[in-house]
């Protein structure tokens, strides 16, 4: 099976989370944005538009969960120190991105 340039690097980071996922279910990652979760497994989600992509899903704090496109897996990390709380996602949170800064006191 032969692939263009564009795709190549797509199709590989999808089969590898499919067959060697870094993380194992249940164990705490780290989200750059959204904080401590817990790891549940991978997932195929169909949008609107019809593509079917696979995703990393996420559980949090109270229930809420987030998915994460494969091609992001920089964005995630083992949490490695003791067993913790799950981050809560406030609308605080959900507004910081990596690249945000706290505001200087005045």
């Amino acid at each position: 099976m032969r692939f263009d340039r564009a795709t190549r690097g797509v199709h590989y980071v999808r089969l590898l989370a499919k067959f060697a996922s870094p993380f194992q279910p249940g164990e705490l990652v780290v989200h750059t944005t959204h904080g401590i979760s817990r790891y549940v497994g991978t997932r195929m989600l169909q949008a609107d538009d019809g593509t079917r992509s696979e995703y990393f899903q996420l559980d949090y704090a109270e229930g809420h969960r987030v998915f994460v496109p494969v091609e992001h897996v920089g964005r995630l990390s083992k949490h490695l120190g003791a067993d913790t709380e799950l981050a809560r996602l406030t609308a605080e949170v959900q507004h910081r991105t990596p690249y945000s800064r706290p505001q200087k006191p005045k």
